[in-house]
């Protein structure tokens, strides 16, 4: 049976020139547009080329495996389109009349959406309302009517968050961060990039919250923290914190600006920068109830501003990364 180890078929809009690659067995004999043919390699492998005409936005290319003694595989169907990056193949061939053919009259069908860089699979549609399993799923099934059907798959490109390279559409934290940029909290870390899955360290969420509160000049200084260094990104950030009482430390007069921020630091911090409390005691069982953490997750998890891990669970003493961080921080400012 044709496997496509990767079914897109990769398409220059300019010129319509496509490839795709795929997979059979070593030497198999590869029929593709209806009549081409050629073989895959000892591998297994196998990369079909081709062209649109000019004329053409679109084109459907079928490929089978055909054995010594002429039988067939299952065709795979693939559509190819200039205009939109995207392909979609269909396991099997099409209904030739009711009761015949692969795909009879209610029998299910699988399609799959490739992948291609730069562009995230918004959903499915079909011309006559057909059900999918999973409309949003890149692979999904529908039940085939009586008669032909069009099925379309819909792609939406990933756009990155103003100068950050490594934050797009597609992610989670996309509208956060940009709401964080925008509002000034933070700059990301350099070379276009935010570091959304980095460790965020205890002096860049205090800075993120003095830059929250509109970078108000603090009255004091760092009060004798001796690992905080004079003239540093987050000097003011801290002796804001301090005096705020937003944070006394990790003791000892240092304030531990590398170390990475956990979980129950993350929301103790935010809610105190908010003079938020609890209604209720927190109803995770990993959250000891004299902790001093319990009253700040107990707030956060009744106003969404996390929901925990899963399995009843907050993990307190987990690392937070600089996505989740200024998620706490949207979750908490914005409501949403």
């Amino acid at each position: 049976m044709l496997t496509l180890s990767d079914p897109i078929f990769f398409v220059d809009k300019a010129t319509g020139e496509y490839t795709v690659t795929g997979t059979a067995d070593a030497g198999s004999r590869i029929v593709y547009g209806g009549s081409e043919a050629f073989y895959a390699n000892s591998n297994g492998f196998f990369a079909v080329s081709g062209k649109l005409e000019e004329s053409e936005n679109s084109g459907v290319l079928s490929l089978y495996v055909q054995d010594s003694a002429g039988n067939r595989s299952d065709p795979q169907l693939a559509l190819i389109t200039k205009q939109t990056k995207y392909s979609v193949t269909v396991s099997g061939s099409y209904a030739q009349s009711p009761g015949a053919g692969k795909y009879a009259e209610n029998s299910m069908v699988t399609v799959r959406a490739g992948t291609c860089s730069g562009y995230t699979l918004s959903g499915w549609t079909s011309d006559d309302g057909n059900t999918f399993d999973d409309a949003a799923a890149a692979e999904t099934t529908f039940t085939m009517p009586s008669g032909k059907v069009e099925v379309k798959a819909a792609f939406v490109e990933e756009i990155k968050v103003g100068p950050f390279d490594d934050v797009l559409t597609k992610a989670y934290y996309y509208e956060v961060v940009k709401w964080a940029q925008e509002k000034g909290i933070t700059g990301g870390i350099g070379n276009n990039l935010f570091g959304p899955n980095q460790p965020c360290t205890r002096a860049q969420i205090v800075t993120f919250l003095w830059r929250a509160a509109g970078s108000p000049e603090p009255k004091g200084d760092t009060a004798g923290m001796t690992d905080v260094v004079s003239g540093s990104y987050y000097e003011k950030a801290v002796a804001w914190a301090i005096e705020n009482g937003i944070t006394t430390g990790t003791g000892e007069g240092k304030l531990s600006p590398y170390a990475t921020c956990t979980r129950a630091q993350a929301v103790t911090f935010l809610a105190r920068a908010l003079n938020a409390k609890a209604s209720g005691a927190a109803e995770f069982d990993d959250i000891p109830t004299d902790s001093y953490f319990a009253d700040a997750v107990a707030w956060a998890a009744a106003n969404g501003v996390t929901t925990g891990i899963g399995n009843g669970l907050f993990a307190p003493g987990n690392n937070c990364t600089r996505g989740q961080i200024v998620t706490f921080l949207w979750r908490a400012y914005t409501g949403k």
